[in-house]
């Protein structure tokens, strides 16, 4: 199983697309909300592209809603307004949020092996006891120093990837 996971892109689609030319085939694409809502003059802002481009994928897509996408998602094929989902995946469960709501701190009364949350712009791999909790961080607008980064899933493991390079920054197994 390969699943693509992205958080907070906030209308960047040159990052999108960046990040689907080194990952251009996956099973499952795991969006973590503040999908287009953005600032208006940074670098690669088209959120009528990017929701082009979103829209081929949408039987791939997990989506949950983004503390900034309240008033922009009405143009996406079949996403729903959701504040996490549960998807399993390799026979684990995989909590989706975006964390504004839900975080490793704040953590939802259902079973997971991993969760899954954006919403600081910052990346997370750590484990914490049988849970694993990660952020990809934010292709668009990173922050704490990190760069822009994703995440990708394939056969067991974890990569946080560098959205211009490519490069693997950190790893870690399920």
């Amino acid at each position: 199983m390969k699943v693509l996971i992205v958080s907070d892109l906030h209308g960047n689609v040159s990052s999108m697309k960046k990040i689907l030319e080194n990952h251009p085939t996956f099973d499952y694409f795991f969006l973590l909300g503040d999908v287009f809502y953005g600032p208006s003059y940074m670098e690669g802002y088209d959120p009528d592209a990017l929701e082009e481009l979103l829209n081929r994928y949408t039987r791939k897509i997990f989506y949950v809603q983004g503390n900034c996408d309240r008033y922009s998602m009405e143009g996406l094929d079949s996403f729903q307004e959701r504040e996490f989902i549960t998807v399993p995946v390799d026979k684990k469960y995989f909590f989706l949020t975006h964390g504004h709501h839900y975080s490793r701190y704040q953590l939802p009364e259902l079973p997971f092996d991993v969760f899954l949350q954006g919403h600081t712009h910052i990346p997370m791999m750590e484990w914490s006891g049988d849970q694993l909790f990660l952020n990809p961080g934010s292709p668009t607008l990173p922050r704490g120093g990190s760069t822009a980064s994703y995440l990708f899933y394939q056969d067991g493991v974890f990569t946080l990837e560098s959205v211009w390079d490519g490069k693997v920054i950190k790893k870690i197994e399920l």
